[in-house]
């Protein structure tokens, strides 16, 4: 089969590597990838949505599989569809779910999905004055889309005013419109959990548990995300099922109902309370990251059969085998100053030494090459990922790598899986 993957990141690095291993794929093609990815894929340095569909119908490959999130808001997916394409991945009304926070409140809302109590304000002024009832701690997100920066835990109602004025006044995100979904602060454990779709039949995909925020003990702001362990240890068996119930099985019946055809992954993040019951934070309409990057050096069956299958509406005939009793764990890599204000076009010295096998890999986010030389060309650079039968030592070879990688603006966290 030829395949296309749309993305630049680690994530589309982690399928690229999953379909290229795959002895089904004949060529694969990245749009526009990176340096990490052109080394199992043809990249082509295109972005925009027109010029994907035009380079898609020259390819005109067996299977598309979309990355980022954005395009999928941008319903590329919908629009590949109408060419006749295979897709891997939802139309717009599909990835409203993510895009929305409104959308998916309603959704839940409509099929008694548990989540937390919210309301949606429209301008600074109405947000303001409902903050000065219910002054925190509390949890104001932004309604689009904001590549894992848009949700601010607030203590108190100075910090949930001073997001509303970065959304509303400031307009970091949007400089248009713009719209406020603001909750009660659900306390526990969060875990992200994947179930994959046709849109008739599901088979789930695995679990992670993410870092989000920049600092060690989980301080500072929120990122897209400094490392994960997988499967998620938090994750037994009464709590999975009760996740199937409440959760899985609503939103798959829901989407029936609402007449939401959906071929591709489904992202689930999920707050455990302090009573093991499961609440819906947010949905994702595409594999995670760095959630992929851990999962994907656990799974042991042919990851683009399963693609495939969903794209064509036969995921009845396909599975998902994971390695026994293997954990992983995953860690970011990123450039100092990240998320705010940090220096592009830094210089990574020995990425070569490091060779990635079955049980060890290293995911280029942000990277190019030039003269020879390898430069990072954002903020998250680099996942580092290992495979092994312990969380403590997955920790041990990650952190080793780390701290060998000759890279002057290397950031990381230091916790990354120490807690299990």
């Amino acid at each position: 089969m030829n395949i296309v993957v749309i993305g630049s990141g680690a994530r589309e690095h982690a399928i690229c590597r999953l379909i290229h291993r795959s002895y089904l794929c004949e060529n694969l093609y990245c749009f526009p990838g990176n340096y990490g990815i052109s080394q199992i894929a043809t990249c082509k340095d295109i972005s925009g949505v027109d010029e994907i569909i035009k380079e898609c119908k020259i390819i005109n490959p067996d299977l598309i599989v979309i990355g980022p999130e954005n395009y999928l808001s941008q319903n590329l997916a919908g629009k590949l569809r109408e060419l006749n394409l295979n897709v891997f991945g939802p139309n717009k009304e599909g990835a409203n779910l993510e895009s929305s926070k409104e959308f998916m409140k309603e959704f839940c809302l409509a099929h008694e999905i548990p989540t937390a109590q919210s309301k949606t304000f429209n301008d600074y002024q109405s947000a303001k004055n409902y903050l000065e009832i219910n002054k925190g701690p509390i949890v104001v997100k932004y309604d689009g889309l904001a590549a894992g920066k848009g949700v601010f835990v607030c203590q108190n109602f100075d910090d949930a005013l001073s997001a509303c004025n970065k959304i509303f006044i400031q307009k970091i995100f949007n400089k248009n419109e713009n719209k406020v979904v603001i909750e009660e602060l659900l306390n526990g454990q969060e875990l992200s959990y994947f179930t994959i779709t046709d849109g008739d039949n599901y088979v789930n995909f695995g679990s992670a548990q993410d870092y989000k925020r920049i600092g060690d003990n989980n301080t500072g702001p929120n990122t897209g995300g400094m490392g994960t362990v997988s499967p998620a240890p938090i994750l037994n068996q009464e709590l999975e099922d009760t996740i199937q119930k409440q959760i899985i099985e609503k939103t798959i019946i829901g989407l029936k109902k609402d007449n939401i055809k959906f071929q591709g992954v489904i992202f689930f993040g999920i707050m455990v309370d302090d009573n093991g019951s499961p609440f819906l934070l947010e949905y994702n309409t595409r594999f995670g990251d760095p959630e992929i990057q851990s999962i994907s050096l656990r799974i042991k069956s042919d990851f683009l059969s399963l693609l495939h299958a969903t794209a064509t509406n036969n995921l009845k005939y396909a599975n998902i085998d994971f390695i026994p009793f293997k954990k992983s764990i995953c860690l970011i890599l990123a450039t100092k100053g990240y998320p705010d204000d940090y220096p592009k076009d830094t210089t990574l010295n020995n990425l070569n030494d490091f060779e990635n096998s079955e049980d060890f890999y290293i995911f280029h986010a942000a990277t190019k090459m030039n003269d020879g030389k390898i430069f990072s060309t954002g903020g998250r650079v680099l996942s580092i990922v290992s495979l092994d039968e312990s969380y403590s030592k997955c920790r041990e070879k990650v952190y080793e790598v780390a701290d060998k990688i000759d890279w002057e603006f290397k950031y990381f966290r230091k916790d990354i899986g120490s807690n299990f």
